[in-house]
């Protein structure tokens, strides 16, 4: 086997450690429920997409205030994660009964910074940080880097 095909079988190794890493601390947070999970990572991602590379709220603690978050609605997580609409509106039902979303008006939802701001959730996004920088390591190690 080529040198390539060993390098590409360590590093989707590597990448499936990863994501197993994250699905373990998405689950500690939301109880167990990885589609909860992937619904209120996929909102709050989309809220603040357009703040990508930006200076601003580079500290996990630093978050940006819910004015600058665009609010999504349910369809576009629901096409993004390829997930049944009414899957999807369940979740956000229960994160509104929760306190981790807010609806804005008929624009659609946002993870309001009361809510991102809790200890558990800066807790893992300090323990998600840490696990990339692991997997960069390993993929830097590999020779792999990006481009």
């Amino acid at each position: 086997m080529s040198d390539d095909y060993n390098v590409a079988r360590a590093a989707a190794r590597s990448a499936t450690d990863y994501i197993l890493r994250w699905v373990e601390i998405a689950n500690e947070v939301h109880g167990a429920d990885i589609i909860y999970s992937l619904v209120f990572t996929t909102l709050w991602a989309g809220n603040v997409s357009h703040l990508r590379g930006k200076e601003a709220y580079a500290e996990v603690e630093d978050l940006p205030p819910d004015e600058e978050r665009r609010p999504i609605t349910i369809r576009q997580v629901a096409d993004s994660l390829g997930l049944p609409y009414e899957t999807v509106r369940r979740r956000v039902v229960e994160m509104l009964e929760r306190g981790m979303a807010r609806k804005v008006g008929r624009e659609g939802f946002i993870v309001p910074v009361e809510a991102l701001g809790r200890p558990e959730l800066i807790n893992s996004l300090k323990r998600s940080h840490t696990s990339l920088l692991r997997f960069l390591k390993e993929l830097k190690q590999l020779g792999v880097e990006a481009s």
